[in-house]
């Protein structure tokens, strides 16, 4: 870690998430109830969350989302509990224009798409915020969350730069003050299984100090034959003085045990007529992560208006990859469905994070307007040296897909003889952002500038560096119909890293994105149920491509152009006193512009309708009876368009019991039976080649128990 950051942390306090800070603190509201991550009592929120906290990574504020000019979606752990969902491509079905895309590294690290819009910086980035800061392969972790919070759009998030289609951040549970705890185990088909424990103490009540403890173990279902375990632990202090400041310490450790799963190929179009869990890869061993992240925050008000908060995070990640896979097109002069296989081993990788930031937000009135300010400075550094072995072919004999023959793959017999390359990626990045909210009556404007300066080398060690500065605007505009309505429009910028090499050996400049968005908000039933309609169109430069020019898959260029287009609907809330419901419903229309080889084609994975229907109804007596039904059209699986993933419905059935055993101890029982009808389909698939389709599981049972004391 260079000087620069710690510059920035000497004489700060240690932070909270500087995206969630508070930025309206007035003589009425200096209680730490409106702070964000507070330690004060918010212990066990069931029910319907009213999306504060998402609001407030836009905003810098807790406002509402009825009154945040951008789209924004909150999923707290009960909601996802109550769905059980444990993955997080899972929980994105529930947020409008949130699809699924292809990734390797186990199903606690996923990749997905937002709003149709490429993402794809070819390290295996997966593109998401944790408590605010942005984390490369960090694993969901279902015992760690406290709400998933989904902001769609570029340059939705304050303070940190923005994906093309928006920002997921994972919120993760902190320190309360209150004494409490949860046992939670489940048990489910095909060896899936999860234990966690989640302990709060509060250590002193005159400091306002806690201290919170979780450790779990996940196993993943193992319908496909392939191992895919983490294991965790996760320890929190806190300390405050009412709303004057605020103090957080975290500790997280994650290990994962997996095998990378690349599913099944295509011929003539189609995913190849195989049963769906045929496993053509066969690794050597085992793929392993661990990540060790530390993260201070903290926050501290200069008077009742005014707030400084200043944050470090820092991850280290070891791991080793171990990959055997279908290479290439089907073989030549071989029986149909034959294909050539390769294994790859990345032994000893290293990784290494760490990211600052300081803000400033005060509330403050000019000229008789109100103004909400925020400024804050963010410094992002990550190092990655990542080794790889080059194993002989005879290693990896090819394969029928129709009549496999296993067991020839082998490991090599003296690894010390094998020749070695070595991958680097060095990002070293500095950010701005300015933002006001001015509240004029009924209308609300926001007006930010972001500015973001990076050096970026990603490739062999003698690859090129790209430098380069780039600036973000953003302009919203809120109209308030009422105490339940309100329109709203904006136009917003952002940029991300495309984090690859040329076949020149240069490492390529950013792509930018651009989008404009019309939007209404409403709010029934005093509150209880909250409805949203947006209408967007999203436009996207400097993306990365294949290089067809050479023979190296790994070769890229700036392919060009692609835009997307479409709507979002979502219903969500309690329609009755028994009646409980999520609607959500999104058309996407994605597709390449201006490209040489894609001009036209639709992009990968986008389907044009996904729909998403949750609803609960509570008996009473503690019972409950629940339905989730997923519905996606189909979808290309490869930028050329020559494979199509058919559509799919898949309907889930859930049954609840919760017995109160006394005022603070409760025990919950769930019975899950999802994809009801055993249908197969297809997830996603790889976004450039079409050999490696993600298949869906079929019927899977499990049975969770939780107990609250």
């Amino acid at each position: 870690m260079t000087r620069f950051p710690l510059l920035l942390i000497l004489g700060a306090l240690p932070a909270f998430a500087q995206a969630q800070s508070s930025a309206a603190l007035n003589d009425e509201a200096t209680s730490s109830v409106d702070t964000p991550n507070s330690v004060l009592p918010e212990v066990r929120v069931r029910g319907r969350r009213d999306g504060a906290a998402a609001s407030r990574l836009v905003l810098g504020t807790a406002a509402t989302p009825l009154n945040t000019p951008f789209s924004v979606s909150q999923l707290s752990a009960d909601e996802l509990r109550a769905q059980s969902v444990t993955s997080l491509q899972d929980a994105l079905r529930g947020v409008p224009g949130a699809q699924a895309d292809s990734g390797f590294n186990g199903s606690h690290t996923q990749f997905f798409l937002l709003r149709g819009a490429l993402s794809d910086n070819g390290t295996g980035a997966n593109r998401l915020l944790r408590d605010g800061v942005r984390l490369s392969n960090y694993p969901y972790t279902p015992a760690f969350i406290d709400s998933v919070d989904v902001l769609r759009g570029p340059g939705a998030a304050l303070g940190v730069r923005s994906e093309p289609g928006g920002t997921v951040n994972l919120s993760t549970r902190q320190p309360q003050l209150s004494d409490f705890g949860q046992v939670l185990i489940s048990a489910g088909s095909a060896k899936a299984r999860e234990f966690s424990i989640d302990l709060n103490r509060v250590l002193s009540a005159d400091h306002e100090l806690a201290a919170r403890v979780i450790a779990t173990r996940s196993q993943s279902s193992e319908w496909r034959h392939v191992p895919d375990r983490l294991d965790g632990v996760k320890l929190g202090v806190s300390t405050s003085d009412g709303a004057r400041y605020h103090l957080r310490a975290n500790v997280e450790a994650t290990d994962q045990t997996y095998q990378p799963d690349y599913g099944l190929p295509a011929l003539n179009g189609r995913p190849v007529a195989v049963p769906l869990d045929r496993q053509l890869g066969e690794p050597f061993g085992d793929s392993t992560t661990r990540n060790r992240l530390v993260d201070l925050q903290g926050d501290v008000a200069l008077t009742a208006r005014t707030r400084v908060a200043a944050q470090w995070t820092h991850l280290e990640a070891q791991s080793t990859s171990i990959k055997n896979l279908l290479n290439g097109a089907p073989l030549a002069n071989q029986p149909a469905g034959t294909w050539a296989r390769v294994s790859s081993w990345e032994p000893g990788t290293s990784r290494r994070i760490d990211s600052v930031t300081t803000s400033l937000t005060a509330d403050a009135d000019w000229a008789g307007l109100r103004h909400q300010l925020y400024a804050g400075v963010d410094y992002y550094e990550e190092a990655l040296d990542q080794p790889t072995l080059s194993l002989p072919a005879a290693t990896s004999p090819p394969i029928n897909v129709y009549q496999p023959v296993y067991g020839q793959v082998t490991g090599p017999a003296d690894p010390a003889t094998l020749p070695r390359s070595l991958t680097t990626q060095s990002l070293v990045a500095y950010g701005v952002s300015l933002q006001d909210q001015i509240d004029l009556g009924d209308w609300t404007v926001v007006a930010g500038l972001r500015l973001d300066h990076q050096n970026f080398r990603y490739g062999a060690v003698t690859v090129l560096p790209v430098k380069e500065s780039r600036w973000s605007p953003k302009l919203a505009l809120l109209r308030r119909l009422g105490a339940a309505d309100s329109l709203y429009a904006n136009v917003a910028t952002g940029t991300a890293p495309n984090q690859v090499a040329s076949s020149s050996n240069q490492s390529l400049p950013s792509r930018r994105s651009r989008q404009v968005e019309l939007g209404w908000k409403s709010e029934w039933r005093e509150g209880r149920v909250s409805t949203e309609l947006s209408v967007y169109r999203l436009a996207q430069d400097h993306l990365i491509s294949s290089d067809l020019s050479t023979a190296n898959a790994f070769d890229f260029n700036l392919a060009g152009e692609a835009r997307s287009q479409g709507l979002e609907a979502a219903l969500k809330g309690s329609l009755t006193a028994q009646w409980t419901a999520s609607l959500t419903y999104a058309y996407t229309d994605a597709r390449y512009g201006h490209n040489a080889v894609y001009g036209g084609k639709q992009v990968p994975n986008a389907a044009r309708h996904a729909f998403n229907l949750w609803g609960e109804y509570d008996w009473g007596q503690g019972w409950t009876s629940a339905a989730t039904l997923a519905v996606q059209s189909r979808r290309f699986a490869d930028e050329a368009n020559t494979t199509v993933l058919p559509g799919y419905a898949r309907l889930d059935l859930l049954q609840g019991w919760t017995t109160r055993l006394s005022a603070d101890q409760s025990l919950s029982l769930q019975l899950a039976v999802k994809n009801l009808f055993d249908n197969g389909y297809f997830v996603s698939s790889h976004l450039h080649v079409s050999r490696w389709i993600t298949p869906a599981e079929g019927r899977h049972l499990s049975v969770t128990a939780s107990y609250r004391f």
